[in-house]
């Protein structure tokens, strides 16, 4: 015997089926872009770092104008577990990055590896507020142009290590699993 469905009860079957592609096909389009970046890529020691600008309070900023400075420049999303995790890793050796020379540029991701998310200050604020105030950590956005000469895989927390003679050292990712390779270039005196 067949079992009678009201009418109804079909039109609210098929409203949560269009809503559920629905859904679907949003989800596709607001998840995240960006892949991790890898921990072990091949080295570019030697390589020229590109000039490049970033945002700092909405105001272009060269890498120029740290020239003869060892920098570290790390491409973030506020969205990234392992960005956060990185950060908490800063925040625990902080010290030891204060005794150095370097200068870490911690930059949002350009469009924030494609997905929408609060901005690297708070991000910052809400993980490790100590480096907010740290003359050694500056806090902005990656432009177009710095994404694309650093970052045109489109990795997230990925970042470039570069000595004073503007030469990329190390390219690699996830400062809380690689902070050893961060430790000896920061190592204190380093130029």
């Amino acid at each position: 015997m067949k079992s009678f469905r009201p009418p109804m009860q079909k039109s609210y079957r098929l409203a949560a089926a269009i809503a559920a592609a629905a859904l679907t096909n949003v989800s596709a389009y607001a998840a995240p872009s960006g892949v991790m970046g890898p921990k072990n890529p091949p080295a570019s020691p030697g390589k020229p770092a590109p000039d490049a600008s970033f945002l700092v309070h909405g105001n272009k900023v060269p890498l120029a104008s740290y020239g003869g400075q060892p920098l570290m420049i790390w491409e973030v999303a506020t969205w990234c577990g392992s960005c956060k995790a990185g950060l908490k890793a800063f925040a625990h050796h902080q010290a030891l990055i204060d005794k150095s020379n370097l200068k870490v540029l911690v930059l949002r991701d350009y469009k924030n590896g494609g997905y929408p998310g609060i901005t690297i200050r708070k991000f910052a604020g809400e993980v490790a507020p100590s480096l907010l105030k740290d003359p050694h950590f500056v806090f902005g956005d990656a432009t177009k142009s710095l994404a694309a000469a650093y970052n045109p895989h489109h990795y997230v927390d990925i970042y470039q290590l570069i000595d004073a003679q503007r030469h990329i050292v190390t390219t690699s990712a996830a400062p809380s699993v690689t902070f050893k390779r961060i430790e000896a270039f920061a190592k204190p005196g380093q130029k």
